[in-house]
């Protein structure tokens, strides 16, 4: 059965049981800060799950897109190496929202894989939670599974929560029952205790499907109580059930990825055996999550999810470059990806261009990349002859890899082939370094463990707080938890603080969050908040202090004082509203093609990638610069729509952010054309200026915005631009800034009453006058010497050598150059060397009558010359090159060739 049909059959399975079919949501997930990529099927249902939210269904089933690149059996360096571990992965799964429980979710599973599936039900074991009687019954006595193949696993009480599933530490949670398929006798481990369900972690045992009953909320003492809402939450492997219904006990041996690995197979040339396997699994993997990443809105970068992208990416690469591809062809592959799923994600052709575009300049990055870090490696090495050493030190692998994404087994590869070896034991020092200072990151947006309640007894599941800072900036509050923020660089300890209601914004849609002061009441003590981040349970202050000692005067504290900082506020919401105006304009100008792909909103600045194909010209820029302050001068009202349904939303053309999930109700912020002071006013008054879906703070009249200075525009990614901007307070400092640099300049020129353009366009072309003239007394200058090195060249062994050092516009005139002297000579050797700015080119010809009779070899002797003094290099037997590591090695370069002839000849 092809994997296609698997995934439509379980679809149509339970929409004939009342399920409604809810489409995957996008990998990048946009309403929780703690996920870079949507990892599992419940990730669309939390808020349902946790009793925040309700649909307009109880049923639900889906094709999830996951991807996982952390954790147990997900280390990125791994993945490719066994049968049954990805990056990307498919989820299928059913939900029920306090509808049917444990014996529906337990049958229907059974059915569909006996039935659906025409599995052996005699192949298939099954694990419940240690007290799951009820479960364990409905196995036994109903679906008529032997005892012998139930298994109760898990021990809460002393820390085994195998078959037991939450949330977090605190909050809904409750037991598991797993379905496992027994993949034979022929896949048996050793291990001491025995291979069995529960006891061993091997590929006999292939968990396929995990259903989870939702029951209880646990509170920070770990005890349970009932949930008034009880629900069900399955995930199916779907990768591991097309294994098993196309009966091979790998992954990367079913049709998801057979077609995939033989297109890398095609490409190289080489077979799927052995290493190269490897390399192609690896290949396969990557590929399907890089164009599904690419598609649903995430962009190769050096920060967070980007930077995930970008690692898969230039892994796949890497791996391509030991297949002998040095040229890019992931996005090859990834186009039969598209081809291969496009059918069940009809997202993948329609952004196929895109894609494609985005891995391919990566690629060509990431080859940029490869031939630069090279160059670093030979510094590296050079350096490591000078002292002695015959060890890359692991801060100099790591900086390879860290600064210029030159991975660290292929630095062990080519260190290898030069008899060196690699401190991988350093290497792994400085990784773990970067990972503890990306933990503590982590850990002051995330918090750190469970909520503490001010009042002990009091249970936060699916609490939320009330956020009222669209309206006010102070409030008086009673506070509801707290927990542990990490700390600052300078080691000062941060509190995440949970109040009843707040003023405070937590950082969500590309816009900062709020900062400020908490005060203690009546005792006045003050807290500064030094951000506002988002949780479950609402909007959270970050604040300076030991979360401890806070949570005894929190409870002494009879209420809190939530105070934020009006001028940064206002400087946020001038630069949001800009970013508004900003796109509004962009697709007045450009057209209606253009849509936003991410913003920044600061205090200080904006930035707005929006889509687009090349360069925004100049004159195009300042129309959307004059747009956008056009409609600050017309100071137009800003309204704010509140709790509007989506529907709605959609009917009246609001724009909506790329890959954003949307409740049922929305938030839409409206500018239309005629200045109104009221936020409320009807919308109907004048032209629609902009209509986007939007929570973020605004102001109320476009004119609070100040003036609006566009700072730069550059690319991103394919078909992405980037234009920052600053507004008010900083639009203004920015023109002073010009202001004084312009007089400046204005007191070096000459007074003579020209444009300040004019005259400075007269010095640079005087300035360009001197350097041709000075490049041509250069240029005789070396055409001299090399005339007489050509009138009296060395003899080497009976053989003619001409080794001069030239000046030359490029390589292609410095190899033209040599074939000229070779000519000039009739019979010998050319070593020629020029420089580029700080890069030093090596060139060697031999005359046809030498390399015809055996004596020499230019990629031979080029290459020893370039090796004597740490560059790399060859080429064909009548002419080659070399890349020296920097423009001071040319003279030594050049010096080296006769001893070097003299040892090529024997």
């Amino acid at each position: 059965m092809k994997a296609s049909e698997i995934r439509s059959r379980f679809l149509a399975f339970f929409a004939a049981r009342g399920h409604t079919i809810v489409p995957s949501s996008s990998l990048v997930p946009t309403d929780d800060p703690t996920l870079l990529f949507t990892n599992a099927g419940m990730n669309q249902f939390k808020s349902v799950l946790m009793g925040l939210e309700t649909r307009d269904y109880v049923r639900a089933a889906s094709v999830q897109k996951c991807m996982r690149v952390s954790g147990k059996h997900n280390d990125l360096e791994e993945v490719g190496k066994d049968v049954r571990h990805h990056t990307f992965f498919e989820m299928l799964g059913n939900w029920s929202f306090g509808d049917y429980t444990k014996r529906d979710s337990i049958v229907w599973g059974w059915e569909f894989l006996t039935d659906e599936m025409a599995l052996a039900a005699d192949r298939l074991w099954v694990s419940v939670y240690k007290d799951d009687d009820e479960s364990y019954a409905i196995w036994r006595d109903e679906i008529g599974v032997p005892a012998p193949r139930i298994v109760r696993l898990g021990n809460i009480e002393r820390g085994d929560e195998e078959n037991f599933w939450s949330m977090a530490d605190t909050g809904p949670c409750g037991p598991c029952t797993e379905i496992h398929f027994d993949q034979g006798a022929a896949m048996q481990c050793d291990h001491p205790a025995g291979c069995a369900v529960g006891v061993c972690d091997c590929d006999r045992w292939l968990e396929l499907w995990n259903h989870v009953f939702m029951e209880f909320d646990r509170d920070k003492d770990g005890a349970l109580s009932p949930l008034p809402l009880k629900s069900v939450d399955t995930g199916l492997g779907f990768e591991r059930l097309v294994a098993v219904m196309q009966k091979v006990t790998s992954n990367y041996e079913t049709d998801l990825f057979t077609p995939l690995i033989a297109k890398v197979a095609e490409l190289s040339g080489r077979e799927p055996v052995g290493a190269d396997r490897v390399s192609m699994q690896v290949i396969a993997d990557h590929a399907r999550a890089v164009t599904f990443t690419v598609a649903d809105g995430a962009r190769p970068s050096s920060e967070k999810r980007g930077y995930v992208v970008r690692r898969i990416l230039r892994r796949a690469a890497r791996h391509g470059h030991l297949l002998g591809l040095d040229q890019p062809f992931l996005w090859q592959v990834a186009d039969l990806v598209i081809a291969q799923m496009g059918d069940a994600y009809p997202e993948l052709p329609a952004e196929r261009e895109t894609v494609l575009a985005v891995i391919r300049k990566e690629e060509e990055r990431f080859l940029r990349t490869l031939a630069a870090g090279l160059e670093i490696y030979t510094r590296f090495k050079e350096q490591m002859r000078r002292e002695g050493r015959t060890t890359v030190s692991g801060e100099e692998a790591f900086k390879l890899h860290d600064t210029y994404g030159f991975p660290v087994d292929l630095t062990a590869v080519i260190a290898g082939d030069d008899g060196l070896t690699v401190d991988e034991d350093g290497f792994t020092r400085c990784m773990n370094a970067q990972r503890e200072r990306s933990r503590t990151q982590t850990q002051y947006m995330a918090g750190i463990g469970a909520w503490q309640p001010v009042e002990p007894s009091r249970s936060l599941a699916g609490y939320r707080n009330r956020f009222v800072g669209y309206d006010v900036l102070q409030a008086v509050s009673k506070p509801v938890a707290v927990r542990a923020g990490g700390e600052t660089a300078d080691g000062a300890a941060l509190t995440h603080v949970l109040c009843a209601e707040t003023p405070f914004y937590a950082e969500a849609g590309g816009q900062v969050g709020d900062t400020g002061m908490v005060t203690l009441l009546p005792s006045g003590e003050q807290l500064p908040v030094v951000a506002t981040v988002a949780a479950a349970a609402g909007s959270v202050c970050v604040v300076r202090a030991a979360t401890d000692a806070l949570l005894v005067q929190l409870g002494e504290a009879e209420r809190i004082e939530l105070v934020v900082d009006p001028v940064w506020r206002l400087s946020v919401m001038q630069h949001h509203t800009a970013t508004h105006l900003l796109h509004a304009a962009l697709r007045e100008v450009l057209g209606d093609d253009v849509e936003q792909r991410g913003s920044v909103v600061a205090p200080d600045r904006l930035r707005f990638d929006f889509s687009h194909d090349g360069p925004v010209a100049p004159a195009d820029l300042e129309r959307v610069e004059e747009l956008v302050n056009s409609h600050v001068l017309a100071n137009r009202a800003v309204i704010r729509h509140d709790e509007v349904p989506l529907a709605e939303a959609r009917r009246r053309g609001a724009m909506a952010l790329f890959g954003e999930k949307y409740g049922d109700r929305v938030r839409m912020i409206e500018i239309h054309g005629d200045a109104q002071a009221d936020p409320v006013a009807s919308a109907d008054a004048g032209p629609l200026v902009s209509l986007e879906l939007c929570g973020g703070t605004h102001c109320r009249l476009t004119g609070d915005v100040g003036p609006v200075r566009i700072v730069s525009e550059t690319g991103v990614a394919a078909g992405v631009r980037r234009i920052e901007a600053v507004a008010g307070e900083q639009a203004l400092a920015l023109a002073a800034g010009d202001r004084r640099a312009v007089a400046a300049l204005g007191d070096l020129l000459r007074r003579d009453g020209r444009p300040l353009a004019d005259q400075v366009a007269q010095l640079v072309a005087e300035r360009d006058a001197l350097r041709d003239e000075l490049a041509g007394v250069q240029h005789a200058s070396a055409r001299d010497a090399l005339e007489a090195a050509i009138a009296n060249p060395q003899s080497v062994a009976g053989i003619a050598l001409v080794a001069a050092r030239v000046t030359a516009d490029d390589r292609d005139a410095l190899m033209k150059l040599g074939d000229h002297v070779r000519d000039q000579i009739g019979s010998g050797v050319v070593v020629l060397a020029a420089q580029w700015e700080d890069k030093a080119t090596l060139i060697a010809t031999v005359t046809p009558d030498l390399v015809e009779g055996g004596r020499l070899c230019a990629g031979d002797l080029v290459k020893a010359i370039a090796a004597s003094v740490g560059g790399r290099g060859g080429g064909r037997p009548h002419m080659a090159q070399a890349g020296l590591p920097d423009p001071s090695q040319i003279d030594p370069a050049l010096a080296a060739a006769p001893e070097v002839i003299e040892k090529l000849i024997g």
